[in-house]
């Protein structure tokens, strides 16, 4: 458990870990281990690493990297934000990391702003979450880190999106670098403690399932195994979501494995996501009016299902956020999303 067992390729490397002891049995589309029952790791994790608080910059983006944690490196970073915003319904797994482990992600943070040369760190949070935001406003003054602050967001959709939080956090002409909560506590463990990303926090709920909560799930588990951690389905879900249920992937298969970017898994019954039959645009100007992004949802959809995806370029497809607003809003219940990412991948 935490042996290398492949590399992404890149400029920067990104390594991949197996999250339990045993013989891989094939590699296709995954690398399929088959556990020997003893979960043994390597020695290393675990152990704190000696001098990683004076590591130079080069070494800790090594170490990250060869650990599995994708941390990009820009030419220049004003500003590392870590995103705690989690402004999807049923998600509460980055919460769930602040509350449980904040020195944690703080450390990580002043480890990431010396390593980027940022001048700054700033932890963005959602309102409703104002107890984490307490817990680490005081671990910053204790610990006395001038260069750590929080930033407290009205709790609303989709605040998370770090385009947002980069245009609201940043001054004009500064570079802003955004990174999960999730990933910040996984750059602490690696060059702290050693230890590969090869696990993570993940929410398991919906209405379907019996007792929801946040998990410590390694990659590659199936949905299956997760749910059954939250004893299994008080009755069967309409729709299986990985991740959240604006952005989130549903899924078909409960052998699913969970990846590094699996935030929740979410059983949702017929009430919740019953399907209404789609009708024409009927140009109300809705998907407008909720766009974030400030472009036009009606008309780069009308160009794509035309063909036309020069005009969607130049109605703005590529600031597109894909984050939904535009399909929850469509009284028409048109396929916003799909029809966007469509544009976005014929208008690139």
């Amino acid at each position: 458990m935490g042996e290398k067992i492949a590399e992404k390729p890149g400029e920067f490397p990104i390594s991949i870990h197996a999250s339990i002891s045993g013989k891989v049995t094939g590699v296709v589309d995954t690398i399929e281990i088959i556990s020997d029952g003893k979960d043994e790791p390597i020695l290393e994790i675990g152990r704190e690493r000696h001098g990683w608080e004076s590591l130079s910059n080069e070494e800790t983006i090594r170490i990250l990297h060869d650990s599995g944690v994708e941390v990009p490196v820009p030419p220049v970073v004003d500003t590392l934000i870590l995103n705690g915003c989690e402004s999807e319904p049923y998600l509460t797994s980055d919460y769930c990391l602040l509350t449980s482990h904040p020195v944690e992600v703080l450390k990580a943070g002043e480890i990431l702003r010396r390593t980027l040369g940022a001048k700054e760190v700033v932890l963005a949070i959602e309102k409703d979450k104002e107890d984490a935001a307490e817990v680490l406003r005081s671990k910053i003054f204790f610990h006395r880190w001038p260069h750590s602050r929080v930033e407290v967001f009205p709790s609303s959709y989709p605040q998370e999106d770090e385009r947002i939080l980069a245009r609201e956090l940043v001054p004009p002409g500064q570079k802003a670098l955004v990174l999960s909560v999730s990933t910040a506590f996984a750059a602490y463990e690696a060059v702290v403690h050693q230890k590969p990303f090869y696990e993570r926090a993940v929410t398991v709920g919906g209405e379907c399932v019996a007792q929801p909560r946040n998990f410590w799930l390694r990659v590659g588990t199936s949905v299956e195994e997760a749910v059954k951690y939250a004893r299994g389905f008080l009755r069967q879900p309409e729709k299986i979501v990985l991740g959240g249920p604006m952005k989130g992937t549903a899924i078909d298969a409960l052998d699913t494995p969970i990846l590094k970017e699996t935030r929740g898994i979410l059983g949702l019954p017929k009430e919740i996501v019953e399907p209404e039959s789609v009708e024409p645009c009927i140009r109300c100007g809705r998907c407008v009016d909720h766009c974030p992004a400030g472009i036009s949802p009606v008309m780069i959809t009308l160009a794509a299902e035309k063909g036309l995806f020069e005009v969607a370029k130049d109605y703005g497809v590529s600031l597109c956020i894909e984050c939904g607003n535009c399909s929850y809003v469509c009284p028409a219940k048109r396929p916003m999303v799909e029809l966007m990412r469509y544009a976005s991948i014929n208008a690139c």
